[in-house]
């Protein structure tokens, strides 16, 4: 036998082996559902708090930017920081994006709030 019908048949041994180990048909593997994709709620299921737009969860925009703070900043995630009356200034931590153009860091409040959905 030639190496490249060898190593052929190597492959589909391998192939079997795995799909046999999974407990999966070869057949049903190409239909599988990817690990990562979770299974749709089924209907009926109760809308709960974090389902809601940001600005039904918030009584204000000061309220979420307070909650960002205390609860992302100390994890190294985004959230935002006055940095003078009105204008606010996006914190990253040390997440620095690999593209050309950095995204806008700051904002009005009147920004946010469209952002948000807060209206004054």
């Amino acid at each position: 036998m030639s190496a490249r019908r060898l190593r052929t048949g190597a492959y589909f041994v391998v192939a079997a082996t795995v799909t046999a180990a999974c407990g999966a048909a070869p057949n049903d593997v190409a239909s599988a559902r990817p690990v990562g994709q979770a299974a749709a709620p089924p209907m009926g299921d109760k809308v709960t708090k974090a389902d809601l737009p940001i600005n039904q969860r918030f009584r204000s925009l000061d309220d979420y930017l307070s909650f960002l703070e205390k609860t992302q900043a100390p994890i190294d995630k985004a959230w935002y920081r006055e940095i003078r009356p009105g204008m606010y200034e996006l914190q990253t931590g040390n997440f620095r994006p690999l593209g050309a153009q950095a995204p806008k860091r700051v904002f009005t409040r009147e920004e946010l709030e469209r952002k948000f959905g807060f209206s004054r």
